[in-house]
């Protein structure tokens, strides 16, 4: 069996909430429920309705904090056992990468003007 999302529909997998390790080995502790964890995160995109033409499956996207459902699992053959899943606000999508972004991106807001800067770690 298979889920397809309908209309402007984006569903993600891979969401990262938990701690994360750079490449230099400094450990990022997960802040999701806590004031500093209001921070953008990055998913990889599962599948996205017809009228979603900016990202498409397999690629991965930054989504602006709260513009994802709470996670939850769907029976479908291209998902393990468990697996959780997303629904994604398109307005909420900020960034996309062909690939999974191995820095963190922070988003910060000036004068309601939102930049990107990159997290050196």
């Amino acid at each position: 069996m298979r889920i397809r999302p309908r209309t402007d529909n984006i569903f993600c997998i891979k969401a990262e909430f938990g701690d994360t390790t750079t490449k230099s080995g400094i450990i990022i502790k997960g802040t999701l429920g806590k004031e500093e964890g209001t921070v953008p995160r990055w998913m990889e995109v599962f599948d996205v309705g017809p009228d979603i033409d900016f990202i498409k499956p397999g690629e991965w996207v930054y989504v602006e904090y709260g513009r994802w459902t709470e996670g939850f699992t769907v029976k479908d053959d291209r998902l393990e056992a468990g697996q959780k899943i997303w629904k994604v606000d398109p307005k909420g999508c900020l960034l996309s990468s062909d690939t999974k972004p191995d820095d963190q991106i922070n988003l910060k807001k000036a004068n309601g003007i939102e930049f990107a800067r990159k997290q050196t770690l």
